[in-house]
């Protein structure tokens, strides 16, 4: 039994190294790889001479890779640039998805973010949430509220699951928020390398994970 979960253990760690290691490459496999979980539009025109003969474009803090033949370019934050030098649990890469060089044309930020993060976060607060309702359930099967103070540590045990869950919440958005400022901060310092910033202009955001409008999540 311990050998069984202990290779279970060691299975399941490898695959999370295995997701993070892929999603952080920097090829042009990394491109669709990883759980979209926001895009946005707008219309922009891609500079190809703005890039040195790498593909790299260096912005204040971070550098812009293209991959022409996937028409896609790679947001890269430096991190050193923005004080907190840690990635979270939650890490975010964001493609610029363009249709062409040279001329004002549609191009979509995508976010996305590895498969470890978000299947071990969904399994997390479904553990949560069912194991509360769960036991909640089982207690009041055996009889367990029949008498007040039954009934009050039910609730006091359902109203203990639910703080765990909005503390992990917190936590989640908390660092989604960390990920994503540092991200936009550098796609707007692409957008002025690429002379397209106006005062008046601003980028139509889409809601965290998934937008209806542009598209699905993991697509």
């Amino acid at each position: 039994m311990h050998a069984a979960f202990l290779l279970g253990a060691v299975i399941v760690l490898g695959l999370i190294v295995a997701d993070w290691v892929a999603f952080s490459r920097k090829t042009p496999t990394a491109v669709r790889y990883g759980v979209a979980v926001e895009r946005h539009q707008e219309t922009l025109s891609v500079q190809h001479h703005s890039f040195d003969p790498d593909g790299i474009l260096k912005l204040p803090r971070g550098w812009a890779r293209l991959f022409p033949e996937q028409r896609a370019i790679l947001l890269e934050p430096d991190l050193r640039q923005f004080g907190v030098t840690f990635r979270t649990a939650w890490p975010l890469n964001g493609f610029v998805h363009y249709t062409g060089f040279d001329e004002p044309g549609p191009v979509t930020l995508t976010k996305r973010m590895p498969w470890s993060s978000v299947v071990l976060t969904a399994l997390w607060f479904l553990t949560v949430a069912g194991g509360t309702l769960a036991y909640v359930a089982s207690y009041a099967v055996a009889g367990g509220m029949s008498s007040a103070g039954g009934a009050f540590l039910a609730v006091a045990l359902s109203g203990l699951g639910l703080l765990v869950c909005l503390f992990g919440l917190l936590v989640v958005v908390m660092a989604y928020r960390l990920e994503n400022k540092r991200l936009m901060a550098v796609y707007e310092e692409f957008r002025i390398a690429l002379g397209e910033v106006s005062a008046a202009e601003g980028v139509r955001e889409g809601p965290a994970f998934g937008s209806q409008e542009i598209g699905t999540v993991g697509q």
